[in-house]
């Protein structure tokens, strides 16, 4: 086939027709010319063999134009359907080979262009990438920023140091997608550090904890995450948690310590350059392991809770009284207002219990004013050590106001008897003689003995007078 393919398709068409007229000629012209005598039948057979020279020739022409034109078909189509080319193996010599090298030359050209589009297709991936991250990055850098500048705010609502602790590590643990989150402190005097707040925990570890009073946890500075921390001063991330050797585990949570998958530690440091405590942030989720990102944020929520922490301290210089540790007077009118406001708002119990000491008057003119001082601050350091964290108590000479968020009239009337049992049993001196003082109480509960929030201080004192005027020594509860 590839014979006839080495001339062109016009020379071939020309020798085609040239073979198919001639033979008969030739054949009929010798005949003519040498007066042979030729039968029908030996005519009709020479031109039966020149038409059948003529078909099988036309035959093998058209057929050398038809096969290579279907194999052009086929690759066109191949490319129309499936975008893929692959190039023609044609070695004639005519205008088909011709057209051939010429599609083979456009797919050369067409395998280039994809080669290129994918190369650029790659290159413009990564910078999407690239630029998909940066700005993933700068959003998640927005999104701390935003965190940090509502944290501010919310700090500035409340001079209250577990409420600040808490929307520390609460706006922490929104941010960072965390499970839960704490503050040690650093006790300097013990040399120990102890969980100052802890939130986001699950509530099955949180009763694991003596009557719920996580402070219990100890540890020293040199041990543990946050001992090194402490000595080191720098944040410290531990993505195999509980498994690290570094890490401290505690009874407390009855060997529930496999909870603790990933850690980022970081150092509380005080305006002074002194370590106050750290910050551990507990169980990233999305993604499941701390990187380097996210300490610096964890640095500034350090910052805030230094801020907090020394705050808390100079309000305790300014706004508690040296003598009974308590706070001065309209700070607790403050807190109070403050308390009976958000109860009424979320329908929370709130309590105030009123102290009174009772022949207080007798007992100071029989005495001096030092040992009524030393009375007042005996039994002032008294009520702020039975204190929770949350409860607020301030003095008011021989009168002592307690107010107890989220408490009920029971729990108000326990809390009363651990302050009459405790404070009754002291004995007092003065001139050799024992002085053994008794208190009356008087307590009013929202909203399970008064309907207005409001008039829960009012309330709480004319409970006081009915005690003392039912002969003292007692506590008397405020019912409308």
């Amino acid at each position: 086939m590839n014979l006839f393919r080495n001339i062109t398709i016009k020379t071939r068409l020309v020798l085609t027709f040239l073979i198919s007229v001639l033979f008969p000629v030739v054949v009929f012209g010798y005949v003519n010319i040498s007066r042979i005598d030729v039968s029908p039948s030996t005519t009709f057979f020479l031109c039966i063999i020149s038409v059948i020279i003529a078909i099988v020739t036309s035959l093998l022409v058209a057929s050398s134009i038809v096969a290579p034109l279907q194999i052009i078909q086929s690759s066109l189509q191949a490319f129309a359907i499936k975008k893929t080319s692959a190039s023609l193996n044609d070695k004639g010599l005519d205008e088909i080979a011709d057209v051939s090298a010429d599609l083979n030359r456009m797919y050369e050209d067409w395998n280039k262009e994809v080669v290129n589009l994918g190369k650029r297709q790659i290159k413009l991936d990564k910078e999407n990438e690239k630029t998909n991250v940066r700005a993933n990055t700068v959003e998640a850098q927005l999104a701390q920023t935003r965190s940090l500048l509502s944290l501010a705010q919310q700090l500035n609502i409340t001079f209250d140091f577990q409420t600040n602790c808490k929307s520390i590590l609460d706006e922490a643990i929104k941010t960072l997608n965390i499970q839960w989150a704490s503050i040690l402190l650093l006790d300097r005097e013990n040399n120990e550090m102890k969980v100052a707040c802890v939130r986001g925990i699950e509530k099955s570890l949180l009763d694991d904890l003596a009557l719920d009073n996580y402070p219990s946890i100890r540890l020293k500075p040199h041990e543990g995450l946050a001992g090194l921390v402490i000595k080191e001063g720098l944040p410290l991330i531990a993505n195999k948690g509980h498994k690290d050797p570094r890490f401290k585990q505690f009874s407390e949570f009855n060997n529930r310590d496999e909870k603790v998958a990933s850690i980022l530690c970081s150092p509380i440091i005080g305006k002074d350059g002194n370590i106050l405590g750290v910050v551990n942030l507990i169980n990233r989720q999305i993604p499941p392991v701390f990187r380097n990102e996210d300490i610096p944020y964890a640095k500034d929520l350090c910052i805030l809770t230094a801020l907090v922490i020394e705050r808390n301290r100079m309000y305790k210089d300014i706004f508690t009284d040296s003598l009974t540790n308590l706070l001065a007077h309209n700070v607790w009118l403050s807190y109070l207002e403050e308390e009976a406001s958000r109860s009424h708002r979320y329908c929370q119990s709130c309590s105030v219990a009123i102290f009174d000491i009772d022949d207080f008057k007798n007992i100071a003119d029989k005495t001096n004013e030092e040992f009524i001082s030393s009375l007042i601050g005996e039994c002032g350091q008294t009520i702020a050590g039975l204190l929770r964290d949350t409860d607020k108590a301030s003095s008011n000479q021989e009168r002592f106001f307690c107010l107890l968020p989220n408490t009920d009239a029971a729990g108000a009337v326990y809390f009363s008897g651990r302050v009459k049992e405790t404070i009754e049993s002291k004995h007092f001196k003065y001139n050799r003689k024992d002085y053994q003082i008794t208190l009356s109480v008087g307590i009013s509960t929202y909203p399970d003995n008064i309907k207005d929030s409001k008039g829960i201080l009012n309330s709480a004192v004319q409970a006081v007078v009915n005690a003392h005027k039912a002969g003292g020594n007692r506590a008397i509860i405020y019912k409308e």
